[in-house]
C-alpha cells in the first residue's frame, strides 16, 4: 500500500499538488513543485453545479498567487476548455509575465481568446511533439495522443526524482480524420527506460470498450444526412475539428450548403482552417444571413450548444426565437454528442421543443453511432498502464468514483504504489516513496455572467431568491408616527400572495405594528415590520422569503 508518511532522512523530492479536475469533471489544473519551482500544467474552466447566473467556474489560485515567483511556466496540453478556459483568470491573478507552452491549436485559441477579452498577451511559445522544452528544472516532452480535438498531447516531464508521464486527455482511437493517433512506441519506450509517476485521464473507466471509431460518425452522418429530404442541423462540441472535417466532405457530397451557427463554432472553424487542417471550397460555406434564400434540402446547419446552454444557437432553434433561421416540420437535427453530466435535463427539455415544432431528432440513444467519446475506455485505460508501467500511479480528471475504479485497476496490473487524492491533497515522491504530504489551499471560483466574481454572501442571496421570491414593504409616516401613505406591498416569485385576502392580511398586519409602535425596545420600526410580515407570508404561505422595508419619514434626513 503506499505510504502515509515520509520515511527518515532526507532526498529530493517532487511534490504532485491538484488545484482541479481531481474529485470532479472540468477543471482540470495541477502543479508539480521541486526545489522551490513550480510549473503548472493546465489551467481549465468547469461547468456551474447551480442556476444562479454563473457563467463558468475556475480554480481558485491563492495558493498560485502567494508562490507566484516560483512559477517557471503553464503548460498546456490541448485546446479544451476545461483545459485552457481559466488563462484569462489566471492571468489577472499571477500577471503575464509567467511563459505559456502550447501545441498550436491551443495556442491559437488561447491567444483569441485574450484578445478577445482585452488582456495582455503573455509569452506564448509553441511545442511540437518529438521536442523538448526546458522550463526551469523541468524538461518537459510533447507526445501525440488521438482525442476528439487536434494536437492534443501527454506530456514526459524529466524531474530530479525521475519520469513524470501525464496522459492528458486521450484515447486509442486508430481513426483520427484532421490529427494524429497515439504514439504508442513512444509510451512503450519510456516504460522501458522506467517512469516514476504515471499521471492518467480516468474519465471514461466505467465503460469497458470503446463504442466505435471517428470514422464511423463520419459514415453515420453521411448515411442520415443523405436520407433527410429538409434542413439538417448537426449540434456538435466546437472544438472536434476531426467532425468539422467530416461534415465539410458530407456538405459536398451531398450538395448541401454549409453554415455554422455560433460564435466559439465560426472561432474553431475559422482557427482550423488558417492552420490548413480544414479545407472549404469557397461555394460550400454561406453566411446565416443568406439561410431563407436555400431551398431546405440543399441546407446543412452546424450549431453549437449540445449542452442546451440558455443564449446557445442550438437552444435558440429550439425554442423558434433564432433570429435568422426558423425549423419546420420535415426538418431534422442531429445530436452528434454526448451529454456532459450533470446537464441531462437541459437537453431533455431542448430535444422536446424541438419535437413540438414537428422537427426530428435523433442522438445516440436511436442513432449509436452518431458520436464516440475521446477518452480511453477502461481497455485503453489498461493498455497505457501496461505500456508505462510506472512505480506510482495517481488518477487525474475524474470524479471520486472514477479516479477510485481507475486506482483498483492500476493495483490489478501490479502497481503497488497508488494514490486516489483530490483537489488541495499533495502526493510527495522522492526516488523510492511516495506520500500523502498534506494539502493547499483549493476551491472554487463562479463567475457571474458580465465577468464579475459571485462571492459566497452574494451566490447565497441569489440561491435564497430562488427559492423563496422577495417581497418589499413601503411605507410612509409623519414626524408624530402616524402613517400617511402606503402600505405599499410587493412580491415577486412568493407564490400566492397577489391574492387579495393574503395581501389584506399582511397590510392588515403592518397597520398595526405602525400604530402600536409595540415590538422589542431594541428594535427599530423598520425591524418589527420586517419580522412582523415575514412571519405572516410564512404562516399564510408556508415560506419566508427576504422583506425589504422602506420606511419614509416626511421632514426627516433620514429614512
Amino acid at each position: 500500500m503506499a505510504q502515509e508518511h515520509p520515511a527518515s532522512g532526507e532526498s529530493t523530492s517532487l511534490q504532485f499538488i491538484p488545484l482541479g479536475g481531481l474529485g470532479e469533471i472540468g477543471m482540470n489544473c495541477f502543479c508539480l513543485q521541486q526545489d522551490g519551482q513550480i510549473l503548472v500544467v493546465d489551467c481549465g474552466i468547469g461547468f456551474p453545479d447551480d442556476d444562479v447566473g454563473v457563467d463558468v467556474v475556475h480554480p481558485d489560485f491563492d495558493w498560485l498567487t502567494e508562490n507566484a515567483s516560483s512559477i517557471v511556466g503553464l503548460f498546456i496540453t490541448h485546446g479544451h476548455e476545461d483545459h485552457i478556459g481559466a488563462i484569462p483568470f489566471f492571468i489577472d491573478g499571477l500577471g503575464s509575465e509567467i511563459p505559456i507552452y502550447a501545441p498550436r491549436h491551443a495556442l491559437e485559441l488561447i491567444r483569441s481568446r485574450l484578445e478577445q477579452k482585452g488582456r495582455r498577451i503573455p509569452k506564448l511559445q509553441r511545442v511540437d511533439c518529438g521536442q523538448s522544452y526546458q522550463v526551469g528544472d523541468f524538461l518537459v516532452e510533447p507526445i501525440e495522443v488521438a482525442h476528439s480535438i487536434i494536437d492534443a498531447t501527454a506530456l514526459h516531464i524529466q524531474t530530479k526524482i525521475g519520469s513524470i508521464i501525464h496522459t492528458g486527455d486521450f484515447d486509442l482511437d486508430e481513426v483520427q480524420p484532421a490529427g494524429h493517433l497515439t504514439n504508442g512506441r513512444r509510451f512503450r519506450q519510456l516504460g522501458d527506460e522506467g517512469v516514476r509517476l504515471l499521471l492518467s485521464d480516468s474519465t471514461n473507466v466505467v465503460r469497458e470498450q470503446r463504442s466505435g471509431h471517428e470514422g464511423d460518425v463520419g459514415v453515420a452522418l453521411k448515411e442520415l444526412i443523405a436520407a433527410q429530404t429538409g434542413r439538417v442541423v448537426v449540434g456538435l462540441f466546437s472544438s472536434n475539428v476531426h467532425r468539422l472535417d467530416q461534415l465539410v466532405k458530407i456538405a459536398l457530397s451531398s450538395r448541401r450548403r454549409l453554415c455554422l451557427l455560433g460564435r466559439s463554432l465560426r472561432k474553431q472553424f475559422e482557427i482550423a482552417m488558417k492552420l490548413g487542417v480544414i479545407d472549404v471550397p469557397p461555394h460550400c460555406l454561406i453566411p446565416p444571413e443568406s439561410l431563407a434564400d436555400l431551398p431546405p434540402e440543399q441546407v446543412l446547419v452546424l450549431a453549437g450548444g449540445s449542452q442546451g446552454e440558455g443564449p446557445s444557437a442550438l437552444r435558440r432553434l429550439s425554442l423558434a426565437q433564432h433570429p435568422l433561421l426558423r425549423l419546420e416540420k420535415g426538418d431534422t437535427v442531429l445530436f452528434s454528442s454526448r451529454v456532459i453530466p450533470g446537464n441531462e435535463r437541459g437537453v431533455a427539455v431542448m430535444k422536446n421543443d424541438f419535437l413540438r415544432q414537428g422537427v426530428k431528432v435523433q442522438d445516440q440513444k436511436n442513432a449509436p453511432q452518431l458520436h464516440v467519446s475521446g477518452h480511453a475506455s477502461r481497455e485503453e485505460q489498461r493498455k497505457m498502464i501496461e505500456w508505462v508501467r510506472p512505480q506510482t500511479f495517481i488518477p487525474v480528471h475524474g470524479t471520486l468514483y472514477h479516479m477510485q475504479a481507475h486506482e483498483l485497476l492500476a493495483r490489478d496490473l501490479g502497481v503497488s504504489s497508488t494514490f486516489t487524492i483530490e483537489n488541495g491533497q499533495v502526493v510527495s515522491l522522492e526516488e523510492a516513496q511516495a506520500y500523502r504530504a498534506g494539502s493547499v489551499p483549493a476551491g472554487k471560483v463562479r463567475v457571474a455572467y458580465g465577468g464579475q466574481t459571485l462571492d459566497a454572501r452574494t451566490r447565497r442571496h441569489r440561491i435564497e431568491l430562488g427559492r423563496n421570491g422577495v417581497v418589499s414593504v413601503s411605507v410612509v409616516i409623519n414626524q408624530q408616527g402616524e402613517m400617511i401613505a402606503g402600505p405599499q406591498l410587493r412580491s415577486y416569485g412568493v407564490p400566492g400572495l397577489e391574492r387579495d385576502g393574503l395581501r389584506a392580511s399582511i397590510e392588515k398586519i403592518i397597520c398595526e405594528k405602525v400604530k402600536d409602535k409595540v415590538g422589542q425596545a431594541s428594535l427599530s420600526l423598520s425591524e418589527v415590520i420586517r419580522r412582523a410580515v415575514r412571519s405572516e407570508i410564512y404562516r399564510l404561505s408556508g415560506v419566508k422569503p427576504p422583506v425589504e422595508v422602506h420606511l419614509h419619514r416626511t421632514g426627516a434626513d433620514k429614512v
